[in-house]
């Protein structure tokens, strides 16, 4: 799937993952003096952060990333118009787009030291009471609160760039949830007839369409004969908001921004999945690594009122757990960002968390037919815990070829998937038909 399988099998070994959350504990209080700095206002920096005073050099730098965000806009801007609008040079406009979100992106790195220095947290939190559930979800049922609008928002098709083995273009279209907030969807597609379609969710924080480059391969994949589809999740990419980073928003408010965060993000994705079955697609796979299998999982428990059009034939889940809304305490994400104790503080407990699981959390009866769910689990992962991975399989009763246990941890399983993507294969076999391969 990758052209970087030969590294990917160098690092994909359970000593990364250590490595990786210290790396985490590192880059995010980083990245949220690089959110702050956004506006180039040295003042509000400091506010923002709670900084007496910011040094000479530092207030320089927030110019800089300041000066490297109008660029990365303006160059967005030019590629909108580009792939929506006339149409020329769409290529290169993609090209620029992505060198300058990459050097905007990358600019997070020259606040690390800093940031430790003066204790930057990772997180610009603002953490709900428990009672605030109830107001949030407007004391609907699960299904209810999951439930897509009646008219689902209209999807714009960019201009194609014809690739030798592959066409490649994007979709937008406004959030149900949200107007304002424009969805975009990155799509590459073989030049096969009645492609089936495969959604994939990236984790969190993972900013795959500010970086140069497809560094997953899924281009390749798409050349195999199907339509691959990369969604921006909210907060992520293209969606961040000013003065946060991508990912923050998922965090701010624990636990109850990641239940909105969900439901937002199945609102988009059964959008997405109605065009795909308008578009040419019988089949249609909804997958993801880390958040994005989460958010799969959590649509396909609460997709009960959804039109058929809208639901997925078939799941792809990539390093996953069953108690979704027990990751406020379980998980070391959730411990290296300090995330659990800001929650506790503010009153959350095992009875609140339990009472906001019934909206994210699995039950026993898989959602589809399990022949058509392909689980991923590493046995040493801390940040979605095995264990529930574990109890997902067994509850669900994913069969033997469509189960992938690894001995590795969060991270080492997900790199592992560019020297070893047989999950994909897998699950693109069953979008083809092909049950028994």
């Amino acid at each position: 799937m990758s052209p970087n399988g030969g590294l990917a099998r160098l690092l994909a070994k359970p000593w990364i993952d250590p490595l990786c959350l210290w790396g985490m504990g590192w880059l995010l209080p980083a990245a949220r003096c690089w959110a702050a700095a956004g506006a180039g206002d040295v003042d509000a920096f400091a506010k923002t952060l709670k900084l007496h005073a910011v040094p000479g050099g530092i207030a320089a730098r927030v110019q800089q990333t300041a000066e490297l965000g109008r660029i990365s806009a303006a160059a967005q801007a030019r590629w909108i118009d580009a792939a929506f609008d006339h149409g020329n040079d769409l290529l290169s406009a993609e090209r620029a787009r992505r060198e300058a979100a990459h050097n905007y992106l990358g600019h997070r790195f020259n606040y690390i030291w800093f940031a430790r220095r003066s204790g930057v947290p990772a997180v610009q939190v603002d953490v709900p009471l428990p009672g605030d559930l109830e107001q949030v979800t407007a004391g609907a049922a699960p299904d209810a609160f999951f439930a897509l609008p009646n008219d689902l928002p209209k999807v714009e098709m960019s201009h194609v760039i014809a690739h030798d083995d592959v066409r490649e273009y994007w979709l937008r279209f406004p959030s149900p949830d949200d107007a304002a907030d424009t969805c975009w969807v990155h799509v590459y597609e073989g030049k096969q007839k009645d492609l089936p379609s495969l959604i994939f969710g990236h984790g969190f924080a993972m900013e795959m369409e500010m970086m140069r480059g497809d560094l997953r391969g899924y281009r390749s994949l798409a050349a195999l004969g199907c339509r691959i589809l990369l969604p921006d999740a909210p907060g992520h990419n293209r969606r961040v908001a000013a003065g946060l980073y991508g990912g923050e928003s998922f965090m701010r408010r624990p636990p109850l921004s990641g239940l909105t965060h969900f439901r937002q993000t199945a609102r988009e994705l059964g959008t997405i999945i109605d065009w795909c079955r308008a578009h040419g697609s019988q089949r249609v796979a909804l997958g993801g690594t880390s958040l994005g299998a989460l958010t799969a999982q959590v649509l396909a428990e609460r997709m009960g009122t959804w039109r058929e059009s809208a639901k997925p034939d078939t799941l792809m889940l990539l390093t996953t757990t069953d108690k979704v809304s027990a990751l406020t305490f379980n998980s070391s994400l959730a411990t290296i960002t300090r995330l659990d104790e800001a929650a506790k503080l503010a009153g959350w407990g095992e009875a609140e968390i339990a009472a906001m699981g019934r909206f994210t959390d699995c039950t026993a009866t898989p959602p589809i037919d399990p022949d058509r769910i392909v689980l991923l689990i590493g046995t040493r992962d801390d940040v979605t815990p095995y264990d529930g991975g574990r109890r997902m399989a067994e509850n669900w009763r994913i069969p033997p070829e469509n189960l992938f246990v690894r001995e590795q941890g969060h991270f080492s399983a997900a790199i592992g998937l560019e020297a070893d993507p047989a999950p994909f294969r897998r699950t693109i076999a069953l979008l083809k038909g092909h049950l028994g391969a």
